[in-house]
């Protein structure tokens, strides 16, 4: 955690990022199994439940600008980095290595409670999949930041 490009506050803002757009999709598939009697909110659930993966998408979405918006923030420090004596490429490894040890954190939270309740690991898979590719992308993102 020394050498790394996030603190602990930065940390935890990410995970909880993240939680939250594992747990909406818990949420949703949640309200699926529901077996409601009353018919107003089986008709005001059924309108997120059809939408749900556009839902989702969305707030995956929002959770990568909060990402980009925190790779912004440390612009400076990792020219600092650069100047000190820091090679781009550890840190770029270590920003990837960081992002995914909180994204696989935060999945395995969420596995964990999917399994509990029984419900499928493949939607919160295809988020993993997509964090990970952005993770990848933003990782070329701190190369820039050599030359400010």
């Amino acid at each position: 955690m020394k050498k790394s490009l996030f603190r602990l506050p930065d940390m935890l803002e990410l995970s909880i990022a993240y939680i939250f757009c594992f747990s909406l999709n818990l949420l949703l598939d949640y309200a699926k199994t529901l077996d409601l009697d009353a018919y107003i909110l089986r008709a005001f659930l059924k309108n997120f439940i059809d939408y749900q993966p556009l839902i989702v998408l969305l707030f995956t979405f929002i959770v990568i600008v909060f990402h980009y918006q925190m790779l912004e923030k440390k612009k400076a420090e990792i020219f600092c980095r650069i100047l000190v004596g820091g090679t781009v490429s550890k840190i770029t490894i270590r920003y990837m290595l960081d992002c995914i040890t909180v994204l696989i954190s935060a999945y395995l939270l969420s596995a964990f409670v999917n399994f509990h309740f029984g419900f499928n690991f493949a939607n919160n898979f295809y988020l993993v999949l997509i964090f990970v590719i952005y993770i990848l992308i933003s990782a070329r993102r701190v190369r820039k930041y050599e030359n400010l």
